[in-house]
């Protein structure tokens, strides 16, 4: 089996994988429900990468909230994505 064989191979199955995605587009919603739920499951446990504010902690719409108030924050917003995913999942 050479290098090409392999390849070949490779890009069957994610041409293939793909397409079955493609198909049962309803497991792309569980997909991300099951990352949001980690990432929320980070913000309740106060992971340090779950609880980290993008840009530096820098956004002007939050500049004098306290972290617990920003950590919230993402609690409402992650929770909302989730209920939203989760909703589309079961309704759809």
């Amino acid at each position: 089996m050479t290098v090409t064989d392999i390849y070949e191979v490779i890009n069957g199955n994610a041409d293939r994988f793909f397409e079955w995605a493609q198909a049962n587009p309803k497991f792309g919603l569980l997909f991300a429900s099951m990352l949001l739920a980690v990432w929320f499951t980070g913000l309740l446990l106060r992971w340090k990468w779950a609880c980290h504010w993008q840009f530096g902690g820098k956004l002007w719409f939050f500049d004098d909230c306290k972290p617990e108030t920003r950590r919230r924050v993402q609690i409402a917003l992650v929770s909302a994505a989730l209920i939203g995913c989760l909703t589309m999942f079961f309704v759809i």
